[in-house]
């Protein structure tokens, strides 16, 4: 099929006047994130079942009619595995689009993988072989050679019959409506913002540091945080987080011992005055990190969650790591535990029912410590 390759303001607003009235549209988008924090959109590409566009970014300053498009809730908008897209589309267009259709998430609702690729499931559903031979192109270069173009026209060209087909199974089988659900809990998951005061809880084996030395890492954290947004460099290339956390244990107060803890030249002299003088900042009280595999009845609850999960697959098909997952036994730890106020996703919206008849087993936790 034919696309359109759009390089100015005035082709994006005829092109989006024509897709303004479909039911639904299909996106992609390609980007380059090696050094930064925020990916960098190099390419755009849609298609509404009828006309098919890759927008060039670079070359495009009025969004106002596609984000419109985007805002517009009787427009369903396909992806296949739509996180990074997400984070793409909140970068650059300040904006989440929504409803969000997943084909991923829809594909994982049948016999699928719960990461099942897109041309893994282009060739079970419409037998057709896609050329993958492009993915690591340097998309903000230019100009785009005629395949990598179709490369990239692809990942929206067969998104919209895929979907289809998925979604006519799913109506058969009685899972659409979950699968949706589903997939705009995926979309809610990728826009919460990190707090920075809580960056230092995704340092590894942070759990390890207490008093002074969680205090320190606590302060570090944040400081690095805020310095990769604000100069979008991506956090270990700001400092690597193991000699964060070197610095933190041994609270260093001389460049030498900085040097000694890992850091390079080019980042004492940039941050290494900034990083003494955190450690000689007062350090906040930061209450032990409690690991939640640690909690003694843990293993218990998580065992009963996973068998309860392998029954309800043999009952329905579903597959037992869509129904559960770490991250979803970790939640509901916390909640029962009351380390989260948030109900857990087992307890709310398509799982609910599934689980709750088996979570009566479970009784509150003992609460407790690792040693």
């Amino acid at each position: 099929m034919s696309y359109q390759y759009i390089t100015n303001n005035e082709q994006l607003a005829d092109y989006c006047l024509k897709i303004g009235n479909s039911k639904a549209i299909a996106l992609d988008t390609e980007f380059v994130r090696t050094r930064t924090f925020y990916p960098h959109l190099g390419l755009l590409q849609i298609f509404d079942g009828h006309f098919a566009a890759l927008i060039d970014p670079l070359a495009i300053t009025d969004w106002r009619n596609f984000i419109a498009i985007l805002e517009n809730p009787t427009i369903e908008k396909y992806f296949h595995s739509c996180s990074e897209d997400i984070e793409v589309f909140q970068y650059f267009f300040n904006y989440v689009p929504n409803p969000v259709v997943d084909s991923q998430i829809l594909a994982s609702f049948l016999d699928n993988s719960i990461s099942c690729g897109y041309a893994s499931l282009v060739k079970k559903y419409l037998n057709v072989d896609l050329d993958k031979s492009e993915t690591r192109t340097d998309w903000l270069k230019r100009p785009l050679t005629d395949r990598q173009r179709q490369y990239a026209i692809n990942d929206v060209l067969y998104l919209f019959p895929l979907i289809e087909k998925l979604k006519s199974q799913l109506t058969i089988s009685n899972w659409l409506e979950a699968a949706y659900s589903e997939c705009q809990l995926i979309v809610s998951r990728k826009c919460e913002v990190m707090d920075p005061e809580d960056a230092y809880l995704n340092i590894k084996n942070s759990w390890q540091l207490k008093g002074k030395s969680l205090g320190n890492l606590q302060k570090l954290a944040k400081w690095r945080y805020n310095l990769a947004k604000s100069q979008d460099i991506a956090l270990n290339f700001v400092i690597h987080e193991e000699v964060l956390w070197k610095i933190a244990r041994y609270s260093p107060t001389s460049l030498a011992e900085l040097e000694k803890l890992g850091m390079k030249g080019k980042e004492i002299r940039l941050y290494g005055q900034k990083i003494l003088a955190i450690l000689a900042e007062p350090v906040p009280d930061v209450p032990p990190i409690r690991r939640v595999n640690c909690y003694p009845d843990y293993k218990k609850i998580a065992e009963t969650l996973k068998q309860a999960a392998n029954k309800i697959a043999e009952q329905t098909g579903l597959n037992p790591d869509l129904l559960l997952s770490r991250r979803l036994i970790n939640h509901y730890v916390k909640w029962q535990e009351k380390q989260e106020s948030q109900l857990p996703e087992i307890l709310t919206s398509w799982r609910k029912p599934l689980f709750e008849k088996y979570l009566t087993q479970l009784s509150p936790l003992n609460v407790g410590h690792c040693k």
